[in-house]
């Protein structure tokens, strides 16, 4: 009979760390149930006031709405715009994604010391919604650059 036990904690083999920065994940329970969310900080093992794994996580609160190629540029705008939160979210309450998404906020303007202030949460947040549109207006340059190639090549 085989056994592959650790021997400095004589238990089974221990799982990789799952719930790593950058990791899409969803929000099962509370305010944001459903809402897709990207961790920022994770913290497995808990602090003195936290005692238990949470992590911390930004997300989309309100999704940008469809686009079409016969709307106006500042109606594109409006319908893009996206509400932001940032949250601490206990690890029993987000299910890990496979996706990844390589979304840098800034840590210094994004943490936990942050959001507890009001003036300094609503800072974040903005800084959130920056780069989560930033990342979203790249993607659907992209697909409108590549829609007029492709109508230029059957012309």
């Amino acid at each position: 009979m085989l056994r592959f036990l650790d021997p400095s904690t004589q238990r089974g083999p221990t799982m990789g760390k799952i719930m790593k920065g950058g990791k899409v994940v969803i929000l099962l329970s509370g305010r944001f149930a459903g809402r897709k969310g990207i961790i920022v900080k994770s913290n497995d093992e808990g602090t003195t006031d936290r005692p238990y794994g949470h992590c911390l996580v930004a997300g989309i609160d309100r999704y940008p709405r469809q686009v079409r190629k016969g709307m106006s540029k500042k109606k594109i705008a409006r319908r893009t715009r996206m509400k932001p939160f940032v949250r601490v979210v206990n690890l029993n309450h987000m299910m890990p994604t496979r996706y990844t998404v390589d979304i840098g906020f800034e840590k210094e303007k994004v943490n936990k010391e942050t959001i507890k202030n009001p003036v300094k949460r609503r800072k974040a947040k903005l800084h959130v919604k920056q780069a989560l549109e930033e990342r979203y207006d790249a993607c659907l340059f992209h697909i409108d650059e590549f829609s007029t190639e492709v109508i230029q090549a059957q012309i």
